[in-house]
């Protein structure tokens, strides 16, 4: 084997001795060891006491040492005497602690017994809990179940700082007993071996109160997990029963007479409190005008910046009065929103609302708790720094004046207040989740009648929704709907009056066509305005509120709808002076047209080719516009008749007369006229005149020229017609020649 790798061996080898000669235990009998013997064997409480006194006689002949010190010794001597009389006081005070620690952990053994007994002699809810079953024992059964469910998380968080601060016990245990070892072996090289003795005296004795510590903390950690597995059993033997007597509970009269009567009681308290706070209120401004109308030289800065203070804190004293009385008839009105479900006498779409309803109550009051907090904490807060300032112990100490004493004693009051107050909300949470969880129990499948329930009170929340308002009054779905159905019924209404009036009352009156459709029109749009004025004060709304944006709105339609408005006046001005009527017949554009319909914005004409034409309404006022039928309906036509030359005119003149008169349609007033009105080219030319009635203008012409062509044929009288005279010169023979086809094209040139 070479050198080297023998070298390298034995190095190991050292390294290895050295880690056991650190890692062997040390040696059981030596004086200055902590008891580690001990830490492995299981504590009691005799041992525990054993070692107390042990201690105390310790301490008690350190301190007999301390005072036996002569005058000369005692600042060296009595300064490590000192020390160990501490460290010894420490130590006492551990196994004093650890006693205690123990007691908890007997007494645990022994309820263990009785839930392990209870667990195997279980017996029914009804027998095992005592009479009456009434609410007031339900919320005792409530309170455990909080008090179990607020233990666990309790005791989970303990038992993880129990495993933390045994951790660091046990980190200083290993500082602590390397620094008695320092001292240990510093004991035989020392120069002045008195003082190398007291050091490592007092280095035992913190070596030993960190072994005691690491002891106590390991049997608060057991203790701690030992009653941790106890909360599941009581858990499990707590819950049955409360089941059991929240389906069984008997709610008496007396027993809510007894509650109510409490709670009243407490309730008039508040009421004398809160009458007596708004005094005080009072009494603290009228301090604080007091002050302030003082002169400035005899005003103090602090006083008066505390008498502001406490009239604000008269002032929210009042609230939280206020608050607390509104929290305990809260409380009533969720008891009985608890009897009602618990006995059975609610609904299931009651419960749904209540249950959302605790459910926005119960966020609010966890702000509420977080606020009063808040305030607890800024209270106390002030209430030490206003303490320091009179005692003088942050270096601002003030005079400890009248003011100051009443503002510490308001603060203090004050604090009482917040502290009720929060109590108040959690006694009211409480409640609230006691009646959350009984929600969950009864909201269930529900019944075809409550079903029938919810969705009419659906519908009637729907119905008296607030879409919007006006003028701080709220406008519902109702609301709306209402005016949509006013809005809608009344203009069928209207149209239907309006066309009632025009064939009844109008027509009575002697009123053509025309002025019957115009006035019809008026008519449909001023009760429609009615109805719309009706509508409009459905929503709350008036004309004095239009007349305030009116100038705006006349400017933006005018500029944005200058046709629209046009022609929408001109309507009313062709309904009001009425220069075309419905049935008028009208001439536009070389043609004539019947006038069917004048609406708002156009009118409506219809051609004698049945074509309907729609004519904006400023085009009639704007534009010459021949009305064929604007005072009455009677036209006159003429019917042109050329007679052949050699005709007897009179004759002539004589059977379009008679014809004339023979036809019904034809009025005789004006009396029809004949014209002999030239001499033609080709005929004799006579016009017959007559009137008629514009709708039968086509069919009576038509008429007129079938009896006047028989008239004719029967008088022997030709109707003339276009005739062309040839005159040909034959003073010498005509020429005829005949050409080929081919030359036909073109002429001969002569």
């Amino acid at each position: 084997m070479s050198m080297p790798a023998f070298a390298h061996r034995g190095i190991l080898l050292i390294c290895v001795l050295l880690a056991a000669i650190v890692a062997m235990p040390t040696s059981r009998g030596d004086s200055g060891s902590p008891p580690e013997a001990a830490a492995k064997t299981e504590l009691t409480a005799d041992i525990v006491s054993e070692r107390r006194a042990a201690v105390q006689n310790e301490l008690a002949a350190a301190r007999a040492a301390l005072a036996k010190l002569p005058e000369g010794q005692q600042q060296e001597a009595g300064l490590w005497l000192t020390q160990e009389t501490a460290l010894l006081e420490r130590i006492e005070s551990v196994f004093a602690e650890d006693l205690r620690t123990l007691q908890h952990a007997a007494d645990l053994a022994a309820e263990a017994a009785t839930v392990e007994q209870r667990l195997k002699n279980r017996r029914p809810a009804d027998e095992y809990l005592p009479l009456p079953h009434n609410l007031q024992q339900l919320d005792q059964l409530y309170a455990e179940r909080d008090y179990l469910d607020e233990a666990i998380a309790t005791l989970k968080e303990d038992v993880s700082n129990a495993a933390e601060a045994l951790q660091e016990a046990r980190d200083v245990r290993e500082d602590r007993d390397r620094e008695r070892r320092t001292a240990r072996e510093a004991l035989g090289t020392a120069r002045d071996p008195v003082k190398a003795q007291r050091q490592l005296r007092i280095a035992e004795l913190e070596s030993r109160l960190a072994q005691e510590t690491v002891q106590l903390r390991e049997t608060a950690l057991r203790t701690l997990r030992f009653q941790q597995s106890l909360l599941g059993p009581k858990s499990e033997l707590l819950r049955p029963n409360l089941e059991w007597l929240r389906a069984n509970v008997v709610i008496t009269d007396e027993d809510v007479a007894a509650v109510r009567a409490t709670r009243e009681k407490r309730l008039a308290d508040v009421e004398a409190a809160l009458i007596a706070a708004r005094a005080d209120a009072e009494k603290t401004s009228l301090a604080v005008v007091q002050i302030e109308r003082r002169p400035p030289s005899e005003v103090s800065v602090e006083e008066l910046s505390s008498r502001r203070a406490d009239r604000q804190l008269a002032s929210r004293v009042v609230a939280v009065l206020t608050a607390e009385r509104d929290y305990l008839k809260e409380r009533e009105t969720v008891a009985q929103l608890r009897r009602r479900v618990l006995n059975g006498s609610a609904l299931s779409t009651e419960m749904r609302n209540w249950e959302a309803e605790n459910r926005v109550r119960l966020e609010r009051l966890e702000r509420d708790r977080l606020l009063q907090r808040a305030e607890l904490t800024k209270t106390r807060r002030e209430l030490q720094d206003l303490q320091a300032r009179v005692t003088g112990t942050n270096g601002n100490a003030i005079s400890p004046g009248p003011w100051v004493s009443e503002r510490m004693q308001r603060l203090a009051a004050w604090h009482a207040l917040n502290s009720s107050e929060r109590a108040e909300v959690q006694g009211l949470k409480a409640e609230r989740l006691r009646l959350k969880e009984e929600l969950a129990g009864h909201v269930g499948s529900i019944s075809v009648d409550e079903v029938v329930e919810l969705a009419k009170r659906s519908v009637i929340a729907g119905w008296d929704y607030e879409v919007f308002s006006v003028q701080d009054q709220p406008v519902r779905v109702k609301t709306v709907l209402a005016v949509i159905a006013i809005v809608f019924s009344g203009h069928w209404l209207c149209r239907r009056l309006s066309e009632l009036a025009a064939a009844v009352v109008f027509r009575r009156l002697g009123m053509n066509t025309g002025r019957r459709a115009a006035w019809q029109t008026l008519s449909f749009y001023g009760l429609f305005s009615i109805v719309v004025l009706a509508a409009l004060g459905m929503f709350h709304l008036s004309l004095t509120q239009f007349s305030v944006v009116s100038g705006a709105l006349a400017v933006g339609l005018g500029f944005g709808s200058q046709n629209l408005l046009s022609n929408f006046i001109s309507g009313v001005i062709l309904l009001i002076e009425r220069p075309v009527s419905k049935g008028d017949v009208i001439e536009l554009d070389g043609q004539q047209v019947t006038v069917e319909k004048l609406g708002p914005r156009s009118t409506i004409v219809r051609s004698r080719d049945n074509i309907h034409m729609i004519v904006p309404n400023s085009r009639l006022l704007e534009q010459s516009v021949v009305n064929w039928t604007l005072t009455d309906d009677i036209v006159r036509r003429k019917i042109a008749v050329g007679v052949a030359y050699g005709s007897p005119t009179r004759q002539v003149d004589k059977i379009l007369r008679e014809v004339l008169a023979s036809v019904e349609r034809v009025c005789p007033q004006p009396a029809p006229s004949v014209t002999f009105v030239d001499f033609g080219a080709d005929a004799l030319v006579f016009e017959a005149l007559f009137y008629c009635e514009v709708d039968d203008r086509v069919e009576v012409e038509t008429e007129l020229r079938h009896r006047i062509n028989e008239a004719f044929v029967r008088a022997g009288i030709v109707m003339a017609f276009p005739q062309r005279d040839m005159h040909l010169d034959t003073s010498r023979p005509l020429q005829i020649e005949v050409l080929h086809p081919e030359l036909r094209s073109e002429p001969k040139r002569k």
